[in-house]
């Protein structure tokens, strides 16, 4: 990390800051006594427009909305920062087209792709020689002869999602080739973005032996810097809600010791196949009859897992990441330690819902020992679809326990006490 003396500036961190960021007093938090920060921006969204004057009184602000990335780089190298940290999946192509105009150290453009292409993924890891499931690009056009072609030389079931993206947006499991020709005519015109779709081999999953109300995935928090990998923690699942949208996260996950070490070197393998040789990342990783295998890996920490391990056991990965990004050579040996158990429930309405009509019991959430926040994504009046993901969920509730059964307690509160109707 660059060294503060005393009566010189702190070191400038750029860290961009958009709809799907980290919580800004998260950000301002972290970085209290560590660095000033350099806010990169796009004023041309209101509500970020309207963020940006807090965001003036921690840090500095700058509006990078509708330049390109060269035009970009040279607005921010007039303030000179020290290091570039992303938190949000859309922001990491673009800050390493950034970076390296700038000369900072960050994922290469090549890396960055990787990252947030789960095609290019796939290809990286079957060129180092990873346990993968095989990966084909939907045609942009989404031609019914060439879908029909496609389908014939496919081993289903296979996932239907698109090549970049997050929150499981139009991701779906198809059985056969009559289904996925009908799925692929069924997306909306914006599935896919300007990348498209692909499809790759469904990862079965394996019978778990130690605790059948968790899910049979995780995923692994780690920092890399100077291509050292370090792991933080492992987060454990709840069961999703059809098709692939998440329902519950918890910090530290219940893996068992016999299989820990397998799920931690297949993240390891991961990262060094994708070039990864600095920043946060957040690797999905399901436990199958074959092993341990990559669903994907993202070039930034989990949405929410900071929150967790800091309640669970003190420590705060978004600080973390920013020591690494200032050129600190971090290196921890062992997953950070947890005392309690943090987590997170999203709760996901059902494929069929179109409408939320009425939310009852949630004032009742304040009966909960532990309980620290409670977030209302959809209100009555508002509307629902399963096909754009797991962000359409009605409401979050947040918060800390003692152990996994407290966790089951308050997962069974919750599913009781709180009803949610719809049309």
């Amino acid at each position: 990390m660059i060294p503060v003396s005393p009566g010189c500036r702190q070191p400038l961190l750029a860290v961009p800051y958009g709809p799907r960021s980290a919580p800004a007093w998260q950000i301002a938090e972290a970085a209290s006594g560590l660095c000033d920060l350099l806010w990169l921006i796009d004023e041309r969204d209101t509500e970020i427009a309207f963020t940006a004057r807090l965001l003036r009184k921690v840090g500095t602000v700058v509006n990078l909305g509708g330049l390109s990335p060269r035009e970009a780089a040279q607005l921010v190298r007039e303030h000179s920062p020290d290091g570039v940290v992303v938190l949000s999946e859309d922001d990491i192509l673009p800050l390493a087209l950034i970076a390296e105009e700038l000369g900072l150290e960050y994922h290469t453009p090549q890396v960055a792709r990787r990252l947030v292409d789960k095609l290019l993924q796939r290809e990286a890891f079957r060129d180092w020689g990873m346990p993968s499931p095989l990966c084909w690009e939907i045609p942009i056009d989404r031609d019914p002869a060439a879908i029909e072609a496609l389908a014939a030389k496919v081993e289903f079931p296979v996932v239907l999602k698109p090549r970049t993206g997050s929150g499981s947006s139009y991701t779906t499991l198809v059985a056969g080739p009559a289904d996925l020709v009908r799925a692929v005519a069924d997306l909306p015109p914006q599935a896919g973005g300007v990348t498209g779709m692909c499809i790759e081999q469904y990862l079965p999953s394996v019978e778990k032996g130690w605790n059948e109300h968790f899910d049979s995935y995780v995923s692994v928090e780690s920092l890399v810097a100077g291509g050292h990998v370090s792991h933080l923690a492992v987060t454990g699942r709840f069961p999703m809600a059809e098709p692939f949208r998440e329902t519950g996260f918890f910090v530290p996950s219940d893996l068992p010791q016999a299989e820990l070490a397998g799920v931690l070197g297949v993240a390891t393998a991961a990262l060094q196949a994708l070039g990864v040789m600095t920043g946060g990342c957040h690797t999905e990783i399901k436990l199958t009859p074959d092993g341990p295998r990559v669903i994907e890996v993202n070039g930034r920490l989990g949405g929410g897992v900071s929150e967790m391990l800091s309640q669970a056991g003190g420590v705060s990965l978004v600080q973390l990441s920013m020591r690494v990004a200032l050129g600190e050579p971090l290196v921890v040996e062992n997953l950070i330690p947890c005392s309690r158990v943090g987590w997170l429930f999203e709760f996901q309405p059902p494929t069929t819902a179109r409408r939320v009509v009425s939310i009852e019991g949630l004032d009742r959430l304040a009966e909960l020992t532990g309980v620290q926040t409670v977030f209302v994504n959809r209100s009555p009046g508002d509307s629902v679809d399963w096909r754009e993901g797991g962000g359409h969920f009605i409401y979050s509730v947040a918060g800390v326990c003692e152990n996994y059964d407290g966790l089951l307690e308050i997962n069974a509160f919750l599913h009781e006490e709180v009803s949610i109707a719809y049309e």
